[in-house]
């Protein structure tokens, strides 16, 4: 009998995965993006503090609203798994992970804002704080070497 386990996921599923992560957050920094530049306020349906959230002085950098830096991220994810599942040149899955934690590591920071900073939680920076965690959950499995090594790549 073989014992070798199997992997719940195959290496393409995963990093599919994690391009349609990428894009539902985009999507969503990308509209906040854009009510923020147009100063319309946003349509909060499960918490109530999104314009406390987008008003505070943590929601730009330089005057930059940080969701703009949401969006160059997931497109940077996306278009680097993306091209990955194209080329299958090793370097650009290696970009992945690094990518993913940095992403995963701010979303932690600007929850920790948002609930001990701010005192107010927008729904949208929630979505995206759950697409950027699983974008590095997946992103954690796809190194490692049993998926790494399918030949379905």
């Amino acid at each position: 009998m073989d014992n070798i386990q199997k992997p719940v996921f195959a290496a393409k599923t995963v990093l599919v995965l994690i391009v349609v992560f990428a894009v539902l957050g985009a999507i969503d920094a990308s509209y906040l993006t854009y009510m923020s530049y147009r100063e319309l306020p946003l349509p909060c349906t499960i918490f109530e503090g999104c314009n406390e959230v987008a008003g505070s002085p943590y929601s730009k950098v330089f005057g930059v609203p940080l969701s703009l830096f949401g969006v160059l991220f997931y497109v940077l994810v996306a278009a680097v798994s993306a091209a990955y599942l194209v080329l299958r040149r090793e370097f650009l899955r290696g970009l992945i992970l690094p990518l993913a934690s940095v992403g995963f590591l701010l979303s932690v920071y600007f929850t920790y804002l948002q609930a001990f900073k701010i005192g107010a939680f927008c729904i949208y920076c929630i979505f995206s704080a759950a697409m950027s965690t699983l974008i590095f959950v997946f992103a954690f499995y796809a190194k490692k070497p049993e998926i790494a090594e399918q030949p379905s790549l």
